[in-house]
């Protein structure tokens, strides 16, 4: 990463989104999201919102009745498509499960795209029911945890993280 990134100084907005399509095609969807979201005139939304894993989170998300778009904004958000990314507070994965949340919606191997998209997106889809028509409190609760919402009065906690996370994920 600290490669690439030297490599991009200087880049004019063309040679950035050319890079960031040699990462799409490379699979690297992180340089992609994050090359292209340094161009200032030319913009190219397929890259800087890629879509990667498309039928594996679209028919997770159908199954629950989820809009793919929340999911994706999730994983974005959470691990920028490096499926084995992990925090430094523990969780794993494209869509960062910790590891009782993953047990608690059935996921074994949180390294695994299909169980960690799954489990993810069934937790989403229960703060969505938890947390009714406000999908930014679902949002806000998969980032602090469904107790700090709740600690809130049902609002969005004043944690700037979790704000700029909301802001972030529904973007």
């Amino acid at each position: 990463v600290p490669e690439w990134n030297f490599t991009l100084i200087g880049m004019t907005d063309r040679q950035l989104l050319a890079a960031a399509e040699l990462a799409r095609q490379e699979h690297i969807y992180d340089r992609v999201v994050v090359t292209s979201g340094r161009t200032k005139k030319e913009i190219d939304f397929t890259q800087r919102f890629v879509a990667p894993f498309e039928s594996r989170v679209s028919e997770q998300a159908r199954a629950v009745d989820v809009d793919p778009a929340w999911v994706y904004g999730l994983i974005r958000q959470e691990s920028l498509f490096i499926m084995d990314a992990r925090s430094h507070v523990g969780a794993s994965g494209l869509m960062q499960l910790m590891p009782a949340t993953a047990l608690r919606f059935g996921v074994t191997a949180r390294s695994d795209p299909d169980q960690n998209v799954e489990g993810g997106t069934r937790y989403l889809k229960h703060l969505i029911t938890m947390f009714g028509p406000r999908l930014d409190l679902a949002i806000a609760a998969y980032n602090a945890g469904e107790n700090a919402v709740i600690r809130h009065n049902n609002t969005i906690p004043p944690y700037r993280e979790t704000q700029d996370y909301v802001r972030q994920v529904l973007a």
